[in-house]
């Protein structure tokens, strides 16, 4: 993350932050049955396990193929077609989640529209998605529509992109974690989630920041400490974190780090809004670039903690 100022950045301390307290009671499985859905699954499986998560699998049966045909007895006979096909192959994916608390789920509309209900009726505090998916009748997660969901929904998103791989004996476990920042509220509503997550998984966790251009010795260890400080005393992590900071493209330096250090998921808290991305160091551009080229899960979260008065 890049900042034309780095010396001005301001940051929490230490000494007034308390480890956060993160629930992730209910986590939505978005699926196509493509297998970038299916490598999502272990992380949703995962994280369920550590957080004693219910799971809502759900597929959304696409009707934008037919969005400009007229209902004619063709038109319901293909939507019946897809929600058909869906309902099978979700009735025999069932057993891939039945060993945790789960609901499965099957709507049919547009597809991000459809998502967004099911967020606020479920109350979920968590999305799992892949970045790509199949066409035809029920086609849902394409990469235009993960977009959709890790930049306008309200609770964090774990996105896992075309380049992720592991053994499947090992997928889904997390031993390290990349959280990049510019110290921007945006950016720090995903502390918590980072330090959660390093805590629940026992997990090293590496803290990064990116300036525009090269700072001075003295203040790279003046943002080394603020990235240091973001991280609670009674974090009770394995380790101390690790923090970087260097310059350049942010998007391609998280993404070099993230792959040189091996790590098992980055954590971003990019902003919503197109028309600043110019000031910031975590622009749409970024986190798009981050999301599709990394080689891990990436966890994106706009908002603070729900009843935590940041």
């Amino acid at each position: 993350m890049s900042a034309k100022t780095p010396v001005l950045a301001k940051a929490p301390t230490a000494k007034t932050m308390l480890r956060p307290q993160v629930s992730l009671k209910n986590i939505l499985y978005a699926t196509d049955f493509s297998r970038y859905s299916d490598a999502a699954l272990p992380f949703a499986l995962s994280i369920a396990r550590r957080y004693g998560s219910k799971i809502f699998a759900v597929h959304v049966v696409s009707l934008s193929p037919f969005a400009n045909s007229s209902p004619t007895q063709a038109w319901q006979a293909l939507v019946a077609q897809g929600v058909r096909e869906a309902q099978e192959t979700m009735s025999r994916a069932e057993g891939r989640w039945s060993h945790v608390p789960h609901e499965t789920l099957l709507r049919k509309g547009e597809i991000w529209s459809e998502l967004s209900k099911l967020i606020r009726e479920k109350e979920i505090d968590l999305v799992v998605c892949g970045t790509h998916g199949r066409s035809g009748v029920s086609k849902i997660l394409m990469g235009s529509v993960a977009e959709d969901v890790y930049r306008h929904a309200p609770c964090p998103v774990l996105t896992i992109g075309p380049n992720v791989v592991g053994e499947p004996e090992s997928i889904g476990d997390i031993h390290s974690i990349l959280y990049s920042t510019d110290f921007s509220p945006e950016s720090l509503a995903a502390v918590p989630y980072a330090v959660s997550l390093a805590h629940e998984n026992q997990a090293r966790l590496y803290l990064l920041h990116v300036t525009e251009t090269p700072v001075s010795p003295m203040v790279e260890r003046e943002l080394a400490g603020r990235l240091r400080n973001l991280v609670p005393p009674d974090a009770e992590l394995t380790c101390a974190p690790k923090a970087f900071v260097d310059f350049g493209e942010a998007a391609r330096k998280i993404t070099d780090l993230a792959e040189e250090l091996r790590v098992d998921l980055i954590v971003l808290g990019p902003r919503r809004s197109s028309r600043l991305a110019s000031s910031s160091h975590l622009p749409r551009s970024t986190a798009h670039y981050v999301v599709s080229k990394a080689i891990c899960p990436v966890l994106t979260a706009h908002e603070p903690l729900r009843g935590s008065g940041s």
